[in-house]
C-alpha cells in the first residue's frame, strides 16, 4: 500500500467508520487511563497524558482530537476520569491549563498531521514539538494566574522537562513506526 499524504495514519490502515468509532472510544479509554497513573508533583501531577495526546492525534488525526475533546467534555460533566477527579469546578482547578491545552494540542497536530505527513521523522517531530509547547502553554499562563508566572514557570515546567522530552521521544517513535510500517 503506497502511503497517502493527505490522510491520517488510522484512514490508511481502516476506512469503516465502526472501527474509527472504535478507535474514538480507544483515544477517551487511554487518556482517562494515562490519568491515573500518575507521580503526584504540587500543584501540577505528572500523568502519561501528554503521550497520550500526542500519539493519538498525530496517528488518528482528527478522530484523536475528538477524543481529546471528549474525554475533557466527559471529565467536566462530572465523570472522575481527570487526574484528581472530575466535574465542572475543575475549570477553578490551578491545572485546568493543562487539560484545555491537550484540546488545542490535538487539534494542531491532528491538523498539521494530515496536512504534512510524509515519511520524515523531522516532520512528525516539529508537529509534536509544536504540541508540547501549546499544553504547556496554555498550563503554565492558566497555573499562573493562581501562583504567579515565575512560580508556575517553576512549579509546572521545570519538574517536568525531562519526562516530557521522553514522552515526546517515545510519540514521535511510536508514530513513525507506523508510518514506516507502509
Amino acid at each position: 500500500m503506497k502511503f497517502r499524504t493527505n490522510i491520517s495514519i488510522l484512514d490508511q490502515y481502516s476506512s469503516s467508520n465502526i472501527s474509527k468509532i472504535a478507535f474514538f472510544l480507544l483515544g477517551i479509554i487511554l487518556l482517562s487511563v494515562s490519568s491515573k497513573v500518575s507521580i503526584p508533583f504540587y500543584p501540577v501531577p505528572m500523568t502519561f497524558q501528554t503521550f497520550v495526546v500526542y500519539f493519538i492525534a498525530a496517528s488518528m488525526g482528527m478522530i484523536g482530537f475528538y477524543s481529546t475533546l471528549s474525554y475533557v467534555i466527559l471529565g467536566l460533566i462530572g465523570l472522575p476520569i481527570f487526574a484528581a477527579g472530575g466535574g465542572i469546578g475543575y475549570v477553578m482547578s490551578p491545572t485546568f491549563g493543562f487539560l484545555y491545552g491537550m484540546i488545542l494540542a490535538s487539534l494542531a497536530i491532528a491538523y498539521f498531521s494530515k496536512a504534512l505527513f510524509n515519511k520524515s521523522i523531522l516532520k512528525i517531530s516539529l508537529v509534536v514539538f509544536t504540541g508540547a509547547l501549546i499544553i504547556f502553554t496554555c498550563g503554565i499562563i492558566h497555573l499562573a494566574g493562581f501562583i504567579g508566572i515565575e512560580k508556575a514557570i517553576i512549579a509546572g515546567l521545570m519538574p517536568f522537562i525531562y519526562s516530557e522530552l521522553l514522552k515526546i521521544g517515545l510519540a514521535i517513535f511510536a508514530v513513525y513506526l507506523l508510518i514506516k510500517k507502509n
